[in-house]
């Protein structure tokens, strides 16, 4: 039978059909002794490799005589067609295997071991016919030999070389003349030698002269990899013998030079004498088993230093040059410097330089290098140019173009960040003027002045509308995440006046919740009364967009999800998403429907662009401008994984470099810094449908009765009875509860608590401390309910609460307490609550004073950030009502009253019975 493949492969074999990175795996694999059951047969080795899973790892491995045609493993690694780990380890057990067990191979028969015969005959006896011995031809030799040296008073043993060496031919040769010839196997002839010529002195031992002159030097060999560096700068190993503590020239030998006189791993037959060799190294095996020596040129070099170079260097046996020493790798070359010059409008032109050590590399060479294994020699130095080295300027789909990069600005911006801070950037004087408005070094150039706008910007404002402007002039997309109470729908309300005025083509449409379209309606009639507005919302709002489009069209995400076909139709100017992070998923239809529209420019309004995790901000950058921030799987590989689970530092960096140019955040406490103000803001909601029928019957059943006797002028208006159904109206707006006990159907909310909710979660989001003032108690506890289902501490005082100061101080100085829950009689007068900056009344007074003088708790002296006030009104309701009734009564309001009867009395009978109106 002939050999298979595996009987004659080597460790650089292996290395051949893997990567480095799993030789590597595989090795620790093997070293730490996780083969077992290793089995081979005619060309089949099998063996099981203990892994992660509690059940081992299969592996097969069949071979025929030329190749190893087949491999297999159960891991999940294995089954895309590559070679795994559990294969090199299971190669590498093997080639151990098969060369500790060399001589025991050679003489057990194929039926025991199933291990192929290696190419040595095993020696046979020659006997004459008159064969006094039993001896059979798989017996040990030295068995032999001691049967036939109990016999030698009667043979004389006649020893001589069989053809010059290294076997032994022994004759015993009887009185009679008659002749028995044994022919020892080369590799047990060294042995033999060693015991005759110890016994040559024996008169029936005779040695011929060929034997007589042979040596035995029992000083071995000792095996040494010897490694330099060659004139054509390659690296080249060469496996030698050297005289143990000899370093003279004439007593080393050359491995590949001795092929024919090696008689096995531990002796070698040269001049005439038996040579004893050490045991190679392990890690020097594989440079053995290659017998020549082992040139390296270009990326097998960059392999070598890589993986073998300081594992060979812990092994006594390694020499390496001193020139070799010298060599130094390097790998993955840093952007040292950039030049940039401009292409077109939109386009710009890259030549970047990297640098690694003290050597410089051009666009050009990295170029060059790619074809040609990833390796660039510099003198005496290897440098390996990562595969993935041109993905930085594709992730900006950069082009090369005449050895240059050619890239949209967008992208430059996005490869800028992501190199980091220490290039150097060597840029025309229009990229750096470019640049440093981006970078906000220089404020960009002021934006236009808006005629249609009614109202004043802060300075900061004013900033912010600058800013939004010139994303617009560069045709740019960007989030204002100011934070809440800055007045961010002021700035938008102004860039939109402002793109209407330059470019009046196109309609704008803004997205926001429900809860908030009213405040966004109102806003743009309060300071844009000239500009056309239409509210895409309602059972008949498909009807808007048969006609001619207003300027500016107000829309919710549900109606979005809902109508997004027809939204899509209509090719928009801007789209201002509010509370942005409403498509913080972007899995969901409300997420994907704001993505298919079409519009010209795009903004983002939200204070909080990263709620829970950082694909929140991929989502809204995915609407602004899609593909800046590359895919959600590379989003995530690159910046979402290794800042959330290993907070990797250089990372959240390049990220926040990523984006600065296009998201514009400014807090309270930075740009506030005269008497903070306070701005006061009206939120509007509606009934739930379950609110609806329970208002009408209040009114149908109540309301009619005391309506019809304010009609009569004759009788006295009572006041009592009218007071007490718009109270129970009042609470009825708060919540259901506030009239059932408690006790509500399943699944009943509030309009009102749905936008408390939603309020609450952005500024505890946002880490502000919030004061919520309520009429009612029933209501404060309601609130106490859900805060502490969401795990949030507050504090709350109410008439009966004891020690109030201590509750006020906790509020006031534990950081981990975020609300505090006051009803408006206990806390609206007397205390400090500066640590808060937003203020809710989610129920309305009916004097507004006494609403001021609660929000006074907060907004003053003491206080060193802008104050929020948000009011809660219901419309459609007496909530709504009321509002007006006391705006329109701003003199009588001015005046501190101070029992609520006072100003409710002061109502007229036609203003008394609009309240009690449907």
């Amino acid at each position: 039978m002939g050999t298979f493949a595996l009987d004659s492969i080597t460790v650089n074999y292996i290395k051949s059909i893997t990567s480095g990175s799993v030789y590597d795996r595989g090795f620790l694999y093997y070293k730490n002794g996780r083969v077992r059951n290793i089995k081979y047969c005619y060309g089949e080795l099998t063996a099981e490799v203990t892994g992660s899973e509690l059940d081992p790892y299969l592996v097969e491995i069949f071979s025929d005589e030329d190749e190893i045609y087949d491999i297999q493993c159960t891991c999940l690694y294995a089954s895309e067609g590559k070679t795994c780990k559990h294969t090199v380890a299971t190669l590498l057990q093997w080639i151990e295997n098969r060369d500790k067990k060399n001589a025991y191979h050679l003489l057990a028969p194929r039926q025991r071991t199933g291990f192929n015969p290696l190419p040595f005959e095993i020696p046979k006896l020659k006997l004459t016919a008159d064969d006094n011995f039993p001896l059979y031809n798989h017996d040990n030799p030295a068995h032999i030999l001691g049967k036939i040296f109990s016999e030698l008073d009667n043979f004389n043993l006649k020893v001589d070389l069989l053809n010059g060496g290294p076997q032994l031919e022994l004759k015993l040769v009887s009185h009679g003349g008659d002749e028995t010839v044994m022919h020892i196997s080369p590799e047990k002839s060294p042995r033999v030698f060693e015991k005759l010529t110890e016994m040559r002195s024996s008169d029936t031992i005779e040695l011929s002269e060929r034997v007589i002159q042979a040596k035995l030097y029992k000083t071995p060999l000792i095996p040494h990899l010897h490694a330099d560096v060659n004139e054509q700068g390659h690296i080249e190993l060469s496996p030698i013998l050297k005289m143990k503590g000899s370093g003279k020239k004439n007593q080393t030998f050359l491995w590949e030079q001795l092929r024919a006189q090696r008689i096995n791993t531990q002796w070698i037959w040269h001049n005439n004498s038996y040579r004893h060799l050490a045991p190679i190294p392990h890690n020097l095996i594989p440079y053995f088993n290659n017998e020549k020596p082992l040139i390296y040129k270009g990326k097998e070099v960059v392999d070598f230093l890589k993986n073998d170079f300081r594992q060979l260097l812990l092994e006594h046996s390694f020499n390496p040059s001193d020139r070799l020493k010298r060599v130094e790798l390097h790998r993955n070359p840093n952007i040292s410097c950039m030049q940039v010059e401009v292409c077109d409008k939109d386009w710009l032109w890259l030549d970047p330089t990297y640098k690694i050590g003290k050597h410089t590399i051009t666009l050009p060479e990295i170029l060059a290098c790619i074809d040609n294994g990833h390796c660039i020699q510099k003198d005496m130095d290897y440098i390996e140019i990562p595969k993935d080295i041109m993905d930085l300027w594709q992730r900006g789909n950069g082009a090369i173009e005449n050895g240059r990069i050619k890239m949209p600005k967008l992208g430059y911006l996005r490869a800028r960040a992501e190199c980091g801070k220490d290039v150097k950037v060597a840029a025309c004087e229009e990229t750096k003027k470019f640049l440093m408005s981006f970078d906000r070094i220089t404020p960009p150039q002021p934006a236009p002045s808006v005629t249609s706008y009614k109202g004043d910007l802060r300075a900061y404002q004013r900033t912010g509308y600058d800013w939004l402007w010139f994303l617009h002039t560069n045709n740019f997309h960007g989030i204002l995440a100011d934070e809440m109470g800055l007045g961010k729908t002021h700035q938008a309300m102004a860039l939109i006046l402002a793109a209407l005025q330059k470019e009046s083509g196109l309609p704008n449409l803004i997205i926001c919740p429900t809860s908030v379209l009213d405040h966004w309606q109102s806003k743009f009639l309060a300071y844009a009364p000239e500009l056309t507005l239409a509210l895409f919302y309602g059972k008949e709002r498909n009807i808007l967009l048969s006609n001619n489009l207003p300027s500016v069209v107000l829309t919710t995400y549900s109606i979005l999800s809902r109508d997004v076909e027809n939204l899509n139709k209509i090719q928009w100017n801007y789209i201002v998403l509010d509370e942005a992070q409403k498509i913080k998923n972007h899995t969901t239809q409300m997420s994907m429907a704001t993505k298919s529209l079409k519009a010209q420019h795009r903004l983002a309004l939200t204070g909080t662009p990263i709620e829970n995790r950082l694909t929140e901000l991929w989502s809204i950058f995915d609407f602004l401008m899609p593909g800046y921030l590359g895919s959600i799987q590379d989003f995530r590989l690159r910046y979402e994984n290794p800042i959330t689970k290993y907070q990797d530092d250089e990372k959240r960096q390049v990220l926040k470099r990523i984006i600065h140019p296009f998201k514009l955040r400014r807090l309270k406490k930075d740009v506030l810094t005269e008497l903070p103000p306070k701005t006061e803001e009206k939120r509007y909601c509606t009934l739930s449908p379950i609110q609806i029928i329970m208002y009408r019957d209040l009114i149908k059943e109540q309301g009619s009765k005391l309506i019809m006797k304010l009609r009569d002028e004759s009788k006295p208006v009572e006041y009592i009875h009218i007071f007490a159904l718009l109270t129970k109206l009042k609470r009825l707006c708060n919540h259901p509860k506030l009239i059932l006990n408690g006790r509500t159907p399943k699944g009943t909310t509030s309009g009102k608590f749905e936008l408390f909710k939603e309020i609450m979660e952005e500024t505890i989001e946002a880490g502000e401390k919030v004061v919520v003032f309520s009429q009612y108690l029933e209501m404060l506890d309601i609130m106490g309910n859900w805060l502490h289902e969401i795990g949030a501490k507050y504090e709350t005082l109410r008439g009966n609460t004891r020690d109030r100061g201590k509750v006020i101080a906790r509020f006031q100085n534990n950081p981990d307490c975020n609300v505090f829950l006051g009803s408006l009689m206990a806390g609206g007068l007397g205390i400090d609550l500066t640590a808060a900056s937003v203020v809710i009344h989610y129920d309305r007074w009916w004097n507004a004073a006494r609403e001021d003088q609660a929000t006074d708790r907060v907004h003053r002296i003491g206080q060193n950030r802008g104050v929020q006030v948000f009011k809660l009104i219901t419309k459609g309701t007496l909530e709504e009502k009321i509002d007006t009734m006391i705006t329109t009564k701003a003199t009588l309001m001015d005046s501190i009253v101070e029992s609520d009867d006072a100003v409710f009395k002061a109502f007229s009978r036609k203003e008394l019975i609009e309240l009690l109106t449907f």
